[in-house]
C-alpha cells in the first residue's frame, strides 16, 4: 500500500518533534518535510508531491489562512487540515471556504489526528468534535460593532484587503496595483495595528465584519 505523504508546518520545532514521532507510528503515513512558516511551505510544494498539509494557524510571515489560499490556487490535490488552539467559529469558516479539507485541536487524542489525516487525504471533511457548535455559533451571532469603533480604513488599503482575499502574494499584490513589495508590507502593517489584529486571519475576519470588501 502505497503511504500517505505527510507535510508538516509549525514554526515551534518542538511540536514539529512531537508530530513527526506521533505519525512515524502508522506505517502508512510518512512525513516528507517540515517547514516553519508559510513561505517554506510553498518552497517545499515545488520540489516535492504531497498528499496531506498539517498546518498551523499562527505563523510567522504567512499565516495559516494566507498559506491555505496559496495552497489550494498553485497545489488543489493538496489536503489542508489546520492544526491549531483556535476554536474561534468564524475562522473555522473562513478556512473551509477557502479550501481546507479539516480543522483539528492541539489537543486531540493521537488517534483523532492519525485517523483525520487519513480522512482528509480520502476527501472527507474533518473537524473535531465540539467545532460544530462553534461553527453554528458563528452563523447566528451579530456582529458585535459599535458606532465609532471602526478606524479609518484608506481607499489603497481597502483594496490590499480584497486583494489577499482574493489569494493574492505579496508580489501580485505590489504588480497590481503599481508599487513596491515593501509599500505593500507596510500597508499590511497599519492594517494589522488599525484593526488590532496580528496576522491576515483577523485583517479578513474583520474585514468581512465591517462590510469592507464589499466597499467600492
Amino acid at each position: 500500500m502505497e503511504m500517505i505523504k505527510v507535510l508538516l508546518a509549525d514554526d515551534h520545532q518542538i511540536m514539529l518533534d512531537g508530530l513527526k514521532a506521533i505519525i512515524a507510528k502508522d506505517r502508512s503515513l510518512k512525513v516528507v518535510g517540515t517547514a516553519c512558516n508559510g513561505l517554506e511551505v510553498l518552497e517545499y510544494l515545488k520540489k516535492e508531491p504531497v498528499d496531506v498539509l498539517l498546518l498551523d494557524l499562527q505563523m510567522p510571515g504567512m499565516d495559516g489562512l494566507e498559506t491555505t489560499l496559496h495552497v489550494k490556487k498553485s497545489f488543489p490535490n493538496v489536503k489542508v487540515v489546520m492544526l491549531t488552539t483556535n476554536d474561534e467559529g468564524s475562522i473555522i469558516m473562513s478556512l473551509f471556504k477557502v479550501g481546507a479539507t479539516g480543522y483539528l485541536l492541539k489537543n486531540a487524542s493521537k488517534e483523532y489526528l492519525i485517523q483525520g489525516i487519513k480522512d482528509a487525504h480520502a476527501g472527507k471533511r474533518v473537524l473535531s468534535s465540539h467545532l460544530t457548535e462553534k461553527m453554528i455559533e458563528s452563523l447566528t451571532e451579530e456582529p458585535k460593532i459599535k458606532e465609532g469603533t471602526i478606524p479609518k480604513i484608506t481607499k489603497r488599503e481597502i483594496e490590499v484587503i480584497k486583494l489577499i482575499a482574493q489569494e493574492y502574494t505579496t508580489q501580485e499584490i505590489a504588480d497590481t496595483l503599481f508599487v513596491s513589495t515593501n509599500t505593500v508590507a507596510t500597508h499590511k502593517r497599519n492594517l494589522f495595528v488599525k484593526m488590532e489584529v496580528k496576522n491576515s486571519v483577523g485583517m479578513v475576519k474583520k474585514a468581512l465584519e465591517w462590510g469592507l470588501l464589499d466597499q467600492r
